[in-house]
């Protein structure tokens, strides 16, 4: 069985471009090995709803990978990236994948 792995968009960086950036985010979880599971967006800009709710699948799941378009997609929020990614590392032992390296 594949792992799962979950996206993460924040909508004000898709510019209308979502259904892109989830296809490749699924082409990327395919070439991995992974079974992408679903996207979650973040529909209002440093709000945190969405994340939490990733954090919240991740942990019910025991799934252990995210994929984003771009590190940028962890940025911005009144978190900073850096401990966006050590959050979910931390709660859910899971590992960031971004599409744009």
């Amino acid at each position: 069985m594949e792992a799962l792995i979950y996206g993460y968009v924040r909508d004000d960086l898709a510019d209308g471009c979502s259904e892109e950036l989830e296809s490749a985010m699924t082409s990327l979880a395919q070439s991995a090995g992974f079974c992408f599971a679903a996207t979650f967006h973040e529909s209002t800009p440093g709000d945190g709803t969405a994340f939490a709710e990733l954090t919240a699948e991740l942990k019910r799941a025991d799934a252990h990978h995210v994929v984003v378009p771009s590190l940028d997609h962890l940025a911005g929020q009144t978190i900073p990236r850096d401990i966006l990614i050590a959050k979910l590392a931390h709660e859910a032992a899971a590992q960031v994948w971004a599409v744009d390296h």
